[in-house]
Formats: C-alpha cells, sequence, structure tokens
C-alpha cells in the first residue's frame, strides 16, 4: 500500500450448482434491474516479459492459473447502462483505454462514462507498452509481442462489453461488505532525514483499509450468480516468473 490507499475490482461469475441462492433471493428485482456478465481468457498464447517486477531477466515460464477479463453490464429501470470490466493485468494502459472505449461507444452505442475498465494488478501478467516511448525501450521480438498481444486485448475487451450487453436478463442487486485483514501498509517512516521521507518497508502500525465492499448479482433463470468485490491491497502475494492472477 501507498499513502494514497488504491483498490482494484474483481468479478466472480458462478454457475449453476455453485452458490445457489434461494428461490426467495434469486429473480427479478422489483427495482426493474437486469443484468449480464461475460468472461474470456486473455492468457498470452506465447511467452512474454511479465510486467511489475523489474528484476526479471526471462520472459514466462509457463502458467500458473489462467488470466481472465470479466464483464458485468447492469441496467436500471430508466435504461441507464454501466459495464464493469476486470482484467488480470498490471495495469490498463490509456491507449488500450481510448481505443476500446472508442468502438463500445460506436458498436453498442454505450456512453464512455459507462465503461469501467479495471486491472487487478497482478505482477504475473503480460508487459503491455503501448506509447512510442514506451516501446523504443524494447528489442524488436519484445515489441512485436506486446504489439500483437495488445491488439488482440482490445478485440477481446469490445467483444466481452459486448457480450455482456447481450446476456442481460431480470437480475437481483444486493450490496454487503466484509473484511480481510491481510493488508499490511508498506511505507515507513525513514529515520534518516538525509534519506526519502519513506520507506518501502512493512509499517503495522500504518493506515490499512481491511474493507471488502461486495455488490451480488443474481438470476433465476437460468440460476447463476456474479460477485463484484474489491480490495486495496497490492496484488505481490506471488513471485513466480508465470503467468498468474495472483490472490485477486
Amino acid at each position: 500500500m501507498t499513502g494514497k490507499l488504491s483498490a482494484f475490482w474483481a468479478i466472480a461469475v458462478l454457475g449453476a450448482g455453485v452458490l445457489i441462492p434461494s428461490e426467495g433471493r434469486a429473480g427479478e428485482d422489483p427495482r426493474g434491474w437486469r443484468a449480464g456478465v461475460a468472461v474470456a481468457v486473455i492468457t498470452p498464447a506465447r511467452s512474454m516479459m511479465l510486467a511489475g517486477f523489474g528484476s526479471r531477466k526471462q520472459p514466462a515460464e509457463g502458467t500458473t492459473t489462467e488470466l481472465h477479463a470479466k464483464a458485468l453490464a447492469l441496467q436500471d429501470a430508466g435504461g441507464t447502462r454501466l459495464v464493469i470490466v476486470t482484467t488480470d493485468l498490471i495495469g490498463i494502459p490509456r491507449p488500450l483505454r481510448d481505443r476500446v472505449e472508442a468502438r463500445v461507444v460506436k458498436q453498442f452505442k454505450l456512453p464512455a462514462a459507462s465503461l469501467l475498465l479495471n486491472a487487478s494488478h497482478t505482477h504475473c501478467g503480460p508487459e503491455l507498452r503501448m506509447t512510442t516511448t514506451a516501446l523504443e525501450e524494447l528489442s524488436e521480438e519484445r515489441r512485436q509481442l506486446t504489439t500483437e498481444y495488445c491488439r488482440r486485448l482490445e478485440d477481446t475487451l469490445v467483444a466481452l462489453v459486448g457480450d455482456s450487453l447481450a446476456d442481460r436478463s431480470p437480475a437481483r442487486i444486493s450490496y454487503s461488505h466484509a473484511r480481510a485483514g491481510f493488508a499490511m501498509n508498506r511505507r515507513l517512516k525513514n529515520p534518516d532525514p538525509e534519506g526519502e521521507p519513506y520507506l518501502n518497508h512493512p509499517n503495522p502500525d500504518g493506515p490499512v483499509d481491511h474493507d471488502v465492499p461486495v455488490l451480488q448479482v443474481t438470476w433465476k433463470s437460468p440460476a447463476r450468480r456474479a460477485i463484484l468485490f474489491g480490495y486495496a491491497c497490492h496484488n505481490t502475494t506471488l513471485f513466480v516468473n508465470q503467468y498468474a492472477g495472483d490472490y485477486a
């Protein structure tokens, strides 16, 4: 954690037979909500350098868990739509956001303000280089790999938004929150007045946010459940040189 708390968001989609809600809690929301979901695997087909840890010298050496992009489309009784997309990536480069946004606005008439693209900040996802300055730092091979991956990722995210919108049906939405206590403040005041003000070091006495906000969406037919949750903790519990979503 930094001095300014930040959080990722993630979507879990559970199918029939897994945590199916009871008859009284599932089905159509009397407030007129409609919702849809879509999921896609975004694990690179080829070995790429991973983003996050600067000490890595070799590309990914396999896959611990598949990387996913997931979309949750919500529509209220007034017809206002929102699509939340979560990804197992280090971040969302501005050029990627701009390109996906332009295509989504054109194809699905979804306002730009109604599209949320979020990354879990896993340090076991592929490097995403899209600006000229960032690409100039790479070898020709790495430049080609990241450029091709970002193009495919763009297409996948646009399709995911469309699939989630097409999947909309009457749903029930509820909100709650829980607590997870493993987040640790990582900024310790430096006793050396000549050094940096804060050290990147565990600080058990520093402020943390252990709250886990949870938005639950349930459908009656077919019976399924989607859970959107967030947590303010750096997504770096793994130090493997493989594709992985980490704890998120």
